[in-house]
């Protein structure tokens, strides 16, 4: 009797490891078609296990593998019961339910359907200034706010400042350069790897707010260690805003002006060093991914190298050395934000533009500077209202064709289009030849 039960016991263990090993098999070794979901935006999704189920069920139906849920949002808020983030509890008068864990629920139910689940987090933001108060940025750790050097848009006056008093911007800009920031929110990331079963972390706002940022003291003085000059004049030697004869403002570079571009860079890079070694000793199977605007030519304003080290960045602005602060090596997905209102090539020329500011030619660009040191998806914002049905088409099947997968963004804008039909008939279509 006892033997009989006991050889139960032993084909339902062999059962469940079957079942399981079945079910891990089902999931797709790496993303393709991917949709964003902002835990603001789509707070309505995340209202209990219910609706998180049957919007799980939805995207499986339409053709996506992944879905990228924001478990970090802007204002430093996080969608889980957290040891060491503020959690989400309400947003512009819209409260959470935390009688369950979302990020839980959300990882089950897509493992549930044989799709991937990764968390995305904003890094380098703990506030919303649209929403005073709301973020550690503003109380608890004030002095992590972003130096800014800039006009204020309240009395059109230059000032250095913490970012949060400044009228303009939304997001509250934290100063990537800290030590404790960069501790701070990679802690946040281990505390999700360590606790929840996700396949893949996503930055975004891994970055600085723009050319503004960041004139803190602690920031001159890395500075100045990094261009071996303690003297220097600050924020003269960087650049100076001047007023041109009609009052526009005017940026006129200093004499470290690149260098400092090249700092900025190798400050994000050092954080995607941290992050991969982390990531990697902690759980190698998990995707590290991250999410960049595609606009290259330009993207030194942020004080960001998304390309290879390996790419030489030929740009006037560029020093012989910016190379080096490239960090695409290090991560495993690169989402590049494809946002133009023309789609083409031929469309950018045929409108002046360079051949960059388009959906097919940013792709191209993309995987150019890369050099094929990391995957590349292109992602396509179907919350542009100035974008027809059909130029949401033409740019999605574009981006199946020139990169190596589809992202929408964001659920809330796919919901409010019901665009769900169309989005299956382009997920589940092989890319056909590209009409010039």
């Amino acid at each position: 009797m006892k033997l009989t039960f006991c050889r139960k016991i032993f084909f339902v263990a062999i059962l469940c490891v079957a079942s399981v090993s079945a079910f891990a098999q089902k999931l797709p070794v790496v993303p393709r078609n991917t949709i964003w979901v902002s835990s603001t935006a789509s707070a309505d999704v995340l209202e209990n296990e219910k609706t998180i189920a049957e919007f799980a069920e939805k995207v499986k139906q339409t053709g996506f593998d992944t879905v990228i849920l924001y478990t970090k949002e802007l204002n430093g808020h996080v969608i889980y019961p957290s040891k060491i983030a503020p959690r989400l509890t309400q947003h512009k008068g819209v409260k959470y339910n935390t009688d369950f864990d979302a990020l839980k629920t959300f990882t089950k139910e897509c493992h549930k359907r044989g799709m991937r689940l990764h968390a995305a987090f904003d890094i380098f933001t703990e506030g919303n200034k649209l929403i005073p108060g709301i973020g550690i940025g503003f109380d608890k750790r004030k002095d992590w706010q972003s130096v800014a050097y800039d006009v204020d848009e309240a009395d059109k006056k230059i000032k250095i400042a913490p970012i949060g008093e400044f009228k303009q911007g939304i997001p509250l800009w934290v100063n990537a350069a800290l030590p404790a920031v960069q501790d701070y929110e990679l802690s946040i990331i281990r505390e999700v790897l360590d606790n929840y079963a996700v396949d893949g972390v996503v930055m975004d706002r891994a970055r600085w707010n723009g050319i503004n940022c960041d004139f803190s003291e602690y920031s001159r003085k890395r500075f100045g260690e990094y261009i071996k000059n303690k003297n220097l004049k600050f924020p003269e030697d960087i650049y100076e805003i001047k007023f041109d004869a009609n009052g526009k403002k005017q940026i006129v570079e200093g004499r470290y002006y690149k260098q400092w571009l090249e700092w900025r860079a190798s400050v994000i890079k050092g954080f995607f060093v941290r992050l991969n070694k982390m990531v990697k000793s902690t759980k190698p199977k998990v995707s590290l991914e991250s999410y960049v605007g595609s606009w290259y030519p330009i993207y030194n304003d942020v004080g960001v190298n998304w390309a290879s080290e390996k790419h030489k960045v030929l740009y006037a602005w560029a020093t012989p050395d910016y190379n080096k602060t490239g960090y695409a090596e290090l991560v495993n997905v690169l989402y590049v934000g494809l946002y133009y209102q023309q789609n083409t090539e031929s469309e950018a020329a045929k409108s002046g533009a360079n051949a960059w500011r388009s959906v097919e030619g940013a792709a191209k660009l993309a995987k150019e500077v890369t050099r094929g040191a990391t995957v590349v998806h292109g992602v396509i914002n179907y919350g542009d209202d100035n974008l027809s049905p059909e130029k949401l088409r033409l740019g999605t099947q574009i981006i199946a064709e020139q990169t190596n997968g589809v992202s929408i963004f964001e659920a809330s804008h796919v919901r409010r289009r019901n665009v769900w039909s169309s989005l299956k008939k382009l997920l589940s279509a092989n890319p056909t030849k590209l009409k010039k």
